[in-house]
């Protein structure tokens, strides 16, 4: 008891420091993910939103298919800007914009503790806000509230679509209430894939566990007409784009025109990045290690891995990659070692031992690997491939959307804590070197 106490103590102290500091990195204009500043990313934020600013609808959506971006640029849809448009009333000057965009940002937090509430309702209150704190500890959330950018309107769909999701399944009359948790989670679910498109898991994710699941056939009924009526404009924009991402952004980036093998390998290193300390969450390291390899069939995955080393060593040029995102393990391969052979003997037995903490981490779920499953295929067709595509999503899913059981405590949650601190510390003392 006398234990528990001290962590409670030291919780909210350490609630207390991150709260703080997302505050006091926001009026010192932190730069932590690189993308940040007036002058970065922001410049098309800014143009973005001009463009829905002083067009109607149409003629502002027609600037979305040009091939020059002269008038907007983003991988995204326009429905963040369509939406700042018409209900955003600060949008007039640059500072009042960015201003909004981080009290905005502030609700994420609030809506992960309701998501741990409502997943781990048997937890103590003060664990629950100690792990929807440490977002306020992720050096990507941390620049998009910062700088108006564009991520966290993802990240607050996908948590509401998580709490409707689960409001709607607990509720058990088909009274009108439940239509309408049904279809709060079907638009919830449907935007997410609106404001960042590898986001699609989402209402795949709410789509599946619904229509394979014992409700009715009317509410499924329900459910495939509003998700139908929801993925029409996508499919216009498709067709006025003639890819899945806006014209000006589909030509630069090669969207379905060229696929990047060997991406997996760098995105198992970002997926490895976050599960390693929520493997704490699960049972001792050691138990696990060795129930993994206690099992033969584990070994036919990491031959898996084998193949993927022989196609990176036969037919992959490493030496003329580009050194543009890949995630924290390329950046620190970069930093310690000058020579290419170092570096690429340390990148690629880092693919292997992050594949094994993968492997070890979804171990006996099915549901959890295919989704792993999508973000890793995905990043072939994605370029470039950046920590930003998974921080802090896939610890956001790890707590909400995933399956694989964790166990909370004070212990693994103040771990995760320090963990994801140092990860902000290193990058903001990377990128202030970098750019300055």
């Amino acid at each position: 008891m006398q234990i528990n106490s001290h962590y409670k103590f030291f919780s909210f102290i350490l609630i207390f420091l991150s709260i703080s500091s997302f505050f006091l990195g926001f009026i010192y204009g932190e730069n932590s993910a690189g993308a940040g500043t007036l002058n970065n990313d922001f410049q098309n934020v800014w143009k973005n939103l001009r463009t829905f600013l002083n067009n109607d609808l149409s003629r502002a959506i027609e600037f979305t298919t040009a091939a020059d971006g002269a008038y907007y640029k983003s991988s995204r849809t326009p429905l963040i800007y369509i939406l700042n448009a018409l209900f955003n009333p600060f949008v007039e000057t640059k500072m009042d914009f960015i201003r909004s965009i981080f009290v905005f940002s502030l609700t994420i937090p609030i809506f992960f503790y309701l998501c741990l509430k409502q997943k781990f309702n048997k937890e103590q209150s003060i664990l629950l806000i100690l792990i929807s704190s440490i977002i306020c500890l992720s050096p990507y959330f941390r620049t998009s509230a910062y700088w108006g950018l564009e991520e966290n309107f993802g990240i607050v769909s996908l948590l509401l679509a998580f709490l409707f999701l689960n409001q709607f399944i607990s509720h058990r009359s088909n009274d009108w209430k439940k239509y309408f948790k049904l279809f709060l989670t079907v638009f919830f679910s449907s935007i997410c894939l609106y404001f960042d498109q590898k986001l699609i898991i989402i209402p795949l994710i709410c789509f599946l566990k619904i229509i394979l699941s014992n409700e009715s056939i009317k509410l499924k009924i329900f459910l495939i007409f509003f998700y139908f009526i929801f993925s029409l404009p996508y499919l216009y924009l498709i067709a006025s784009w003639g890819n899945i991402i806006p014209t000006k952004d589909a030509e630069g980036r090669n969207i379905g025109s060229q696929i990047h093998f060997y991406h997996l390998g760098y995105s198992v290193t970002m997926l490895a990045f976050y599960l390693l300390p929520l493997l704490l969450f699960k049972k001792r390291i050691s138990e696990l290690i060795k129930s993994f390899f206690y099992e033969r069939k584990n070994y036919y995955s990491i031959a898996l891995f084998f193949i993927y080393l022989a196609y990176l060593l036969i037919f992959h040029e490493f030496d003329k990659e580009s050194v543009l995102g890949k995630g924290v393990v390329h950046k620190f391969a970069l930093l310690i070692f000058d020579n290419d052979l170092f570096q690429k003997v340390f990148i690629y037995f880092s693919f292997f031992i992050s594949w094994i903490i993968v492997l070890i981490y979804f171990k006996d779920n099915l549901n959890d690997k295919l989704i792993v499953a999508y973000f890793l295929l995905s990043s072939i067709v994605i370029w470039p491939i950046q920590q930003e595509y998974f921080d802090p999503l896939i610890m956001i899913m790890a707590f909400t959307f995933f399956d694989t059981k964790i166990i909370l405590s004070y212990r693994n949650s103040i771990f995760l804590y320090l963990y994801l601190s140092v990860l902000l510390i290193s990058s903001n003392f990377y990128y202030y070197n970098l750019l300055n």
